[in-house]
């Protein structure tokens, strides 16, 4: 009996060796094996920026394994790119990171000496261009008001295609006293950012009775035209 058991002994010594000697082995393969180093880096969601823009920034470690790559600070280095509004990072195996980017989209072109700075919906300035990208409205605000700015893009990245089209500019000197200019020259008072797409609504209904001069909806339950 004694034989048998220490027969038994040796059998679970034996697997239990074998069995760290495979965890011990996979782990080096996995975390130090030349084998997986991360050798390519691909790009998705990219139009306004490069791949190698991306990849500049991001700052991958070519010769590090996959394993050990950091993703979350991969994709939190893409986010440099001042275009780029939220960023992943993640690995495919076996040697490749897959770098995902979300591009900010103009809302607002506000003039500068350059031409103009593009605006997102968040009211961050993040690229110059030299002309006016098509369904972006001009805005005629401070484009380091940065507050002000975010309340004048509320209401350009809630206009509907149909008024965005009428639009020439967009226009304030403080978050309560937004106006939007119709390329018609009728005047919109249109108050604060507040019930925007409300407002929206009210003065495409409005334009229908064919204002002369003006439409105020900064009260948008009573709103007037002339």
């Amino acid at each position: 009996m004694s034989i048998t058991g220490g027969g038994r002994r040796r059998r679970v010594l034996l697997i239990t060796a074998l069995a760290l000697v495979l965890v011990v082995g996979a782990a080096y393969a996995v975390f130090f094996s030349p084998w997986l180093v991360a050798e390519n880096v691909t790009v998705t969601g990219n139009k306004q920026v490069s791949r190698a823009e991306v990849i500049g920034v991001a700052q991958v470690d070519s010769g590090l394994p996959l394993a050990r790559q950091d993703v979350d600070a991969i994709a939190h280095r893409t986010l440099a790119l001042p275009a780029v509004e939220t960023a992943t990072a993640v690995r495919k195996w076996p040697r490749t990171i897959e770098i995902a980017v979300n591009e900010r989209r103009p809302v607002l072109a506000v003039r500068d000496l350059n031409g103009y700075l593009l605006v997102d919906r968040n009211g961050v300035a993040y690229q110059s261009s030299r002309s006016v990208p098509n369904r972006v409205v001009v805005a005629d605000v401070i484009a380091t008001d940065r507050q002000l700015l975010r309340q004048v893009a509320i209401v350009g990245s809630t206009l509907p295609g149909s008024l965005r089209k009428k639009a020439s500019t967009l226009s304030a000197t403080d978050p309560d006293r937004i106006t939007l200019l119709l390329k018609s020259g009728v005047k919109v008072n249109w108050g604060s950012s507040a019930d925007s797409p409300l407002k929206a609504d009210i003065v495409m209904a409005l334009l229908k009775r064919k204002p002369a001069a003006s439409i105020d909806v900064s009260s948008p339950h009573n709103p007037a035209a002339r």
